[in-house]
């Protein structure tokens, strides 16, 4: 869910839809019941889809919402570097200041505490330390890796 949540990033290059329909599938399975509503909003409103896509979304929305509330069930949090505010653990923007935070390239969290982060040396992505210790390789470039 959490790198479905950062191809939002990416509207202008990917397809819509499927962004969308990936992080409406990968939240309803993790059980973010609102992060799958906000999903089902943005598909059934996109412009290029006919009218019986959009039925059908909104067929399958009700059917997930009449069982499950739209509430996300997960409540992971980290506090925000600049203003200490609790932010959800796969938020790479911090809502209150607009702080942005790098992701971590094995987890997809975001990097709060840049004191215990690796970065390849080879394509400059980063990842906590703990999450590469056990790795040969780099899990975006496949560059060989040295963790000290």
């Amino acid at each position: 869910m959490k790198t479905a949540l950062h191809l939002r990033d990416y509207e202008e290059l990917l397809n819509n839809e499927d962004i969308y329909c990936l992080l409406a599938l990968s939240s309803c399975a993790n059980r973010a019941f609102g992060t799958c509503s906000k999903a089902f909003i943005k598909l059934e409103a996109l412009e290029d889809l006919t009218e019986e896509a959009k039925e059908e979304y909104q067929e399958l929305a009700m059917d997930i919402f009449v069982k499950y509330s739209p509430k996300d069930s997960r409540s992971n949090r980290a506090e925000c570097t600049s203003c200490e505010t609790m932010i959800p653990d796969w938020c790479g923007v911090c809502p209150s200041c607009g702080t942005k935070f790098p992701v971590c390239i094995v987890t997809g969290r975001p990097l709060m505490d840049l004191s215990s982060v690796w970065t390849c040396l080879t394509c400059h992505h980063r990842a906590y330390e703990q999450d590469v210790a056990m790795r040969q390789n780099c899990p975006f470039c496949h560059a060989n890796i040295n963790v000290t």
